[in-house]
């Protein structure tokens, strides 16, 4: 999605994306015009699932304020949809599948709540969530405004029987470890002189959110948890990007990544060795895997030397009560209802997906879980270990910055590494400047 301005800007194509968006929307109900909260959540059949099971729960209490839920309309994409919502002020009470990358879009056009509000709003965010975390959520204003909910760490799965077949006995855990067993595994199987086995796939579209599963996520693992502005700075330009940039240029030069758009899942056929993905992934592979497929789950790669616990990106998704809302106490109370401990285990067990707990392995009521689900177990001790993305209303330009640069220098080797981070560097230093301009012209 693109961000939003305040009226001090508009660009064109932001006018147009919201006029497109407005008609898909243009037969909704505000929610401050009915009798009840509406919620809004995510389209995957599990997520639709858990939203009908806790509404069914909530409104069988007449004590409480009824809901109604349906999944995000459908789209170009859920973004587009939320912002023609909020232009229409046409958004639900409740919604449930935000992208904290653009909670500070929404906070500076006033679309959603403060959090903080909530008399207990702050006893309930420490209670549940890791200290750790807190303050990747916080905006800039000491304030708020979403609830953290889920969160969804990369990691790599990997493919037992393929790595057994190349004589691969220990899972590497650094990037010269793994640039050194692709000789093995990346093969020609079938005698056309092309390989159709390969060591990890990266997406070849420059698409600005296929990032956080390589050049972002690598980047976070290798510098202990840092993300790409410092204080209003970008730090793109430092030592660990360089690695990060020319470990995938290598392999793609080399032949050990594909540039190829596969059709079919080329890691359940047994064609890939890893894969980059979140604990989402184990419900997929359990259906549709071969009985004879086995598989694990391992850390990102570090850089030689670096020790310690491995860092990811998270992939978080949280919570937001819309400002058009005529109910904001009854949304908060069916907020903490969706979050409780016993619906965060419905979640588990429905999607697969980690709720965003601070006592999610030490909890007993998850313990059967996890014992029954040991891949999960992976995924849920790798959340102290998560980080977001940083506060800025530029973020996903900055991502599509990062996208260009790396469809250059690694894919296509059409620049060099060198020139691309300098570049990458450059230009998102640009819009960050662009942004305390535009907060300071603000000030009175």
């Amino acid at each position: 999605m693109k961000s939003l301005y305040t009226a001090r800007v508009m660009r064109p194509a932001f006018r147009v994306l919201l006029c497109a968006g407005c008609l898909i929307l243009a037969g909704c109900r505000s929610a401050s015009q009915a009798n009840h909260l509406t919620y809004w959540c995510a389209t995957n059949t599990f997520e639709i699932e858990f939203a009908r099971q806790i509404v069914a729960e909530w409104n069988q209490d007449t004590t409480h304020f009824p809901v109604r839920f349906q999944p995000v309309p459908s789209g170009q994409s859920t973004e587009e949809v939320i912002l023609a919502a909020i232009v229409g002020k046409t958004t639900p009470d409740v919604y449930s599948n935000i992208w904290p990358g653009v909670v500070e879009q929404y906070r500076e056009a006033g679309a959603i709540l403060s959090l903080n509000q909530f008399r207990d709003f702050d006893s309930v965010l420490t209670a549940r969530l890791p200290s750790e975390l807190i303050e990747g959520f916080r905006s800039p204003d000491s304030q708020f405004y979403h609830f953290p909910w889920k969160g969804n760490p990369l990691m790599m799965f990997y493919n037992k029987g393929l790595l057994e077949d190349a004589g691969i006995e220990k899972i590497p855990t650094t990037f010269e470890e793994f640039m050194a067993i692709a000789p093995r595994v990346v093969i020609d199987r079938d005698g056309d002189n092309h390989p159709d086995q390969w060591l990890l796939d990266v997406h070849i579209i420059p698409e600005w959110w296929q990032r956080f599963f390589d050049f972002y996520a690598f980047s976070i693992a290798s510098t202990k948890g840092k993300t790409l502005i410092t204080d209003g700075k970008a730090n793109l330009d430092r030592p660990e990007s360089y690695q990060v940039m020319n470990f995938f240029r290598w392999n793609f030069i080399h032949g050990y990544f594909p540039r190829s758009i596969f059709q079919e899942d080329i890691f359940l056929k047994g064609q890939l060795a890893f894969h980059v993905t979140g604990p989402w992934m184990i419900s997929y592979v359990e259906r549709y895997k071969q009985p004879n497929f086995e598989y694990g789950v391992t850390p990102l790669l570090l850089p030689e030397g670096m020790e310690g616990p491995v860092y990811t990106y998270g992939n978080h998704k949280s919570i937001v009560i819309f400002s058009t809302t005529q109910y904001p106490r009854e949304a908060w109370e069916f907020v903490k209802f969706m979050t409780s401990r016993m619906n965060d285990l419905r979640f588990l067990e429905i999607s697969s997906q980690l709720p965003l707990r601070k006592d999610l392995t030490s909890d007993p009521l998850y313990r059967d879980y996890f014992a029954e689900h040991p891949i999960g177990q992976l995924f849920a001790d790798q959340i102290p270990y998560t980080v977001g993305t940083d506060h800025t209303i530029y973020l996903q330009e900055i991502f599509d910055i990062i996208s260009q640069e790396f469809d250059a220098a690694c894919i296509h080797q059409a620049k060099t590494v060198d020139e691309a981070i300098t570049s990458m560097q450059k230009r998102a230093q640009q819009l960050l400047d662009r942004e305390a301009y535009g907060k300071k012209a603000d000030r009175p």
